[in-house]
């Protein structure tokens, strides 16, 4: 009877034993799953330009499709500093790898367009040299000196990561581009 209870409890320990090891494996792989990517690039921006739309809203009020009459003032008040609501604005980066802008890591376009109190709603593509392309869209204030955007789709050696990119000021007048993978 002591033999057979002897063995009952070696047999125990050994089940008991590959099942922690088991569910230790398990988390190690659940916590390395979890772990987020990260990417880093410098951007600086290469060309810029602006679209005041304020002509075709002036062009519009005698030849209107709509007709010809006024039925309130314009909620957008043009006095002041722009960007105003329907503002556009097109940005071109070159992309670093290293924060001495000696590594050309690709290029990125920022398409944005501006609505009310200078916020702008910005669509942004990052051409990776590795074949890689991100997506990102979001908005922020155009006096912000840093934003976050979310990264929705990408491709090539990156492909279907989505995420974040936190831009932040950084030497030489580049932009430190911090990407967080889920």
């Amino acid at each position: 009877m002591l033999l057979v209870a002897a063995i009952a409890l070696a047999a125990a320990a050994v089940v008991g034993a590959a099942g922690a090891m088991g569910l230790k494996a398990q988390e190690q792989s659940a916590a390395q799953h979890s772990a987020a990517q990260t990417l880093t690039l410098y951007s600086v921006a290469e060309q810029e330009q602006y679209v005041n739309n304020a002509d075709d809203r002036t062009r519009a009020d005698g030849n209107n499709p709509f007709g010809n009459y006024k039925d309130v003032t314009p909620v957008a008040n043009r006095s002041g500093n722009g960007p105003f609501p329907g503002d556009e604005a097109l940005f071109s980066f070159n992309l670093y790898a290293d924060s001495g802008l000696k590594h050309r890591a690709g290029s990125a376009i920022f398409t944005c367009q501006y609505n009310f109190n200078k916020n702008a709603y910005c669509d942004a593509s990052f051409r990776l040299n590795n074949g890689s392309t991100l997506v990102a869209a979001g908005s922020f204030n155009f006096n912000a000196t840093k934003f976050t955007l979310t990264v929705t789709g990408s491709y090539g050696k990156l492909q279907n990561k989505k995420g974040f990119v936190n831009e932040t000021p950084s030497q030489n007048h580049s932009q430190k581009l911090s990407f967080t993978f889920a």
